[in-house]
């Protein structure tokens, strides 16, 4: 085989096809095919909303303020703690999948905190 033969049976093209998105301000990823992701990606703004739900239900199950004051203490509407609240009644799966960046791609914050959401964890999981 001459050196000519040889470099042409070592060059292959190869076509992917993938795309790369940007949601918000994440790191970009990329998204082959499926519709699915090549590594987990942890959402900081999920994992630091629930970490804040939790800490304000601590905070508030102590008893030494109530939840007006504790709106007024943090410089928040009473609205927006009380939806951040809401993510404390997540299925303990939800929260682990979301911990570990394996939650679905179109769990969103956004919808967290702006769509309503069943208590019945069996019900969330389905969803």
């Amino acid at each position: 085989m001459t050196q000519e033969q040889n470099e042409k049976t070592l060059v292959q093209k190869v076509k992917i096809p993938f795309k790369i998105v940007k949601r918000g301000k994440h790191k970009p990823h990329i998204i082959k095919p499926n519709n699915s992701v090549d590594e987990k990606i942890m959402d900081d703004v999920l994992v630091r909303a629930l970490g804040r739900a939790k800490l304000w239900e601590n905070e508030l199950m102590g008893g030494d303020v109530d939840l007006e004051e504790f709106c007024r203490r943090k410089k928040l509407t009473m609205r927006y703690v009380l939806k951040v609240l809401r993510l404390n009644t997540l299925s303990p799966s939800i929260k682990t999948a979301i911990m570990n960046g394996m939650q679905p791609k179109t769990l969103v914050p956004k919808d967290l905190l702006k769509k309503p959401f069943p208590l019945v964890w069996e019900e969330q999981e389905r969803m």
